[in-house]
């Protein structure tokens, strides 16, 4: 019997380089926008995240996809001293800002900030104990082969927590829900200008038509299991606007 076709959302050629230039172009404002797009309740996804991860004191963990590292910050305060914590990330200026973040910071550890692909994660089979990442997924080339080396980099007993975002399936939640996020995409203009990236969407048109056709819900779960997470579930927060998967390797 044949597998299950997976949704792999929207790809196109060029879009690894793509994505590159829209998080350089917006390294900046990133975290404002972050605030507003989740209407201030990021840092509340992050905190649920912390709770699932369970006892993680002085393991080793990775947050791909680390942007400007808010994720990563809170994997350092939870697994504390005596911990390994590294943040990936592809673009380079997003690094620079997290590392600048981190020095206002006064976590228990320091986190190693890496570039890197999540796609080729430079590191060996079953090294980590957790690996997070958060509204990365839609950014990426191929979503199963990003969800595969998370599994992969993953020791045994290992768990991954990723945060993404979803669309509501109440048909009420998502009339509202529909309309705040074209109030985002006017708001972005702000930051973006509107203007054309690689001569494609501008930074903000993209990082709210990317949740179209992006699989979310039940539909990320069968990539999680497909990637080898046997266990995989997710969590609805804010009324369906985000989703927390998680799966343990076995």
């Amino acid at each position: 019997m044949a597998e299950e076709e997976l949704k792999t959302g929207t790809q196109f050629e060029g879009k690894e380089e793509y994505i590159k230039d829209v998080f350089t172009e917006i390294a900046g404002c990133y975290d404002e926008m972050n605030e507003i797009m989740s209407m201030g309740m990021v840092q509340g996804w992050h905190k649920f995240m912390m709770r699932k991860a369970g006892d993680i004191k002085g393991k080793k963990c990775l947050d791909v996809g680390t942007g400007t590292g808010e994720i990563a910050f809170h994997v350092a305060r939870t697994a504390g001293a005596g911990s390994t914590v590294i943040g990936l990330d592809l673009t380079p200026a997003m690094l620079e800002l997290a590392e600048r973040k981190e020095a206002e910071l006064d976590l228990p550890v320091k986190i190693e900030w890496k570039q890197g692909d999540a796609l080729k994660l430079p590191y060996d089979d079953n090294t980590f104990d957790l690996v997070t990442s958060g509204y990365m997924l839609r950014n990426v080339t191929d979503i199963l082969g990003a969800v595969t080396e998370m599994h992969r980099v993953l020791a045994p007993g290992g768990k991954v927590i990723v945060a993404e975002l979803s669309k509501p399936k109440n048909s009420v939640v998502r009339f509202f829900y529909n309309i705040y996020m074209k109030r985002v995409k006017r708001m972005g203009r702000k930051y973006d200008q509107g203007k054309s990236i690689d001569g494609r969407q501008s930074a903000y048109e993209w990082l709210t038509a990317s949740i179209e056709g992006f699989p979310y819900g039940e539909d990320m779960v069968k990539v999680f299991n497909r990637a080898g997470f046997k266990d995989a579930r997710f969590h609805v927060k804010s009324f369906g606007a985000v989703n927390i998967y998680i799966g343990t390797k076995e």
